[in-house]
């Protein structure tokens, strides 16, 4: 029988390890959740976003998207600190480091906005504690007269800031964002043709966007606006443990390690996939202690890998519960990233933490961080294919590992016993 060569080796163990966790959801204990006011009803929350807090991680800020009321954000104890009622909001997101004058720069929020019928950006004042503030309140919203029920903010591989929307009735755009004189312009620059758009996620290392579609599946596009307009479909439904396919996140362990993580509401878990391989690492649900009050109908979600205080020394998952007993409505449950980890066997990754950062998602924030809230971050990627090469090993000039290495291990196994059967031969 022909040996296959050592990295055909580490392609199949990192697709048998990926693929090893197929049983029932694990269980996730939640550790806080928000408390939305009297105006949310049923079936109001869209979509949530993290800014994280460069001077206090701990007092980074949730950002809920609703239908019917607009942006409201939450502290990580679930408690609202701010409303932004002008229309609605299906869909919101955020980057980092966008120039406002002056050679200063502050995190932007994109929201989607039904009612103002385009993009409407704001920035977040970092001090003292974190709040919104719209971006040229008298200007247009950008795309002015496009209904959008999604959008993701990235950064082009030449540093550009980008935008893409999931349009309301099908379809993705892809946007150059310009900073101007106190305010933004944004150019078109590719369309792509897909069916109703559920979910995004941009992985800049890899070079690739991931759109959620409904009925379908997830498909895969390059990530550059040369990147053609057809995609692949690399999780079709009934396959890799989706009934249904909502929003998506990333949760990036170190380099172009890590998982993509997609809401499937009709069976009210979490699925796991191998960031590199795609391959599917298993589920997860979000409960209660005692297994009451669990997310269900979940339609949006949030993992970011740094740690964010004593309360999230691991990282964050956030899970839109949209039938929540416990606050007779809906809101926003979290649940430290190490709790998720340890309930697979074997566990998951956990990003090494260092120095309030994450080794692998950029280090310390420096104006709002690199929070993987759907599919912004700052890190400019390589020039890697999508879905293959293995990207940088350390995106923030730190090193960095991931906690659960078991397939390293078996390949370092093997590659002795080749070498000892070699020799002998």
């Amino acid at each position: 029988m022909r040996i296959p060569p050592i990295p055909a080796l580490t392609i199949l163990l990192m697709s048998t390890a990926a693929g090893a966790q197929t049983t029932a959801p694990v269980q996730v204990p939640y550790t806080s959740q928000t408390r939305p006011g009297a105006r949310s009803g049923a079936g109001t929350v869209n979509d949530v976003a993290l800014w994280v807090n460069p001077a206090n991680p701990a007092a980074s800020r949730l950002i809920t998207s609703d239908q019917n009321n607009g942006l409201f954000l939450s502290t990580l104890d679930g408690t609202e600190v701010q409303a932004l009622t002008e229309g609605a909001s299906s869909s919101v997101d955020v980057a980092y480091g966008f120039p406002v004058g002056g050679g200063a720069t502050q995190a932007m929020v994109l929201s989607a906005n039904p009612t103002l019928t385009g993009l409407v950006p704001y920035v977040m004042d970092a001090f003292p504690d974190g709040g919104l503030t719209r971006l040229a309140p008298t200007a247009t919203p950008l795309d002015v007269g496009v209904t959008y029920g999604t959008v993701r903010l990235t950064r082009g591989a030449d540093g550009t800031f980008q935008a893409f929307g999931g349009l309301s009735a099908g379809g993705v755009r892809q946007f150059v964002l310009t900073p101007t004189d106190g305010g933004i312009t944004a150019t078109p620059v590719r369309d792509l043709t897909t069916g109703f758009v559920t979910g995004l996620v941009v992985d800049q290392t890899l070079g690739a966007v991931y759109v959620a579609q409904q009925g379908q599946g997830i498909y895969r596009y390059g990530a550059q606006a040369d990147g053609g307009t057809t995609g692949q479909q690399v999780v079709p439904l009934g396959d890799g443990g989706l009934s249904s396919v909502g929003r998506l996140t990333l949760y990036e362990s170190s380099g172009a390690d890590g998982y993509l993580v997609a809401a499937d509401p009709n069976a009210n878990t979490f699925v796991v996939f191998d960031r590199r391989t795609l391959g599917r690492v298993g589920s997860f649900q979000v409960v209660q202690d005692g297994g009451t009050d669990g997310v269900e109908l979940s339609r949006s979600l949030v993992a970011y890998p740094g740690a964010l205080g004593a309360a999230f020394p691991e990282g964050l998952f956030v899970a839109h519960d949209g039938q929540s007993s416990s606050t007779q409505g809906e809101n926003l449950k979290l649940a430290s990233w190490g709790n998720v980890a340890r309930a697979f066997s074997p566990p998951l990754a956990i990003a090494q933490q260092v120095d309030g950062g994450t080794a692998g998602d950029g280090g310390t924030p420096g104006d709002g961080g690199t929070g993987q809230d759907g599919g912004g971050t700052v890190i400019v990627p390589d020039d890697n294919p999508i879905g293959g090469g293995s990207g940088p090993d350390d995106d923030g000039g730190c090193g960095c590992s991931s906690a659960s290495v078991p397939a390293s291990a078996m390949l370092g196994l093997l590659a002795m016993a080749l070498l000892g059967r070699r020799r002998r031969s």
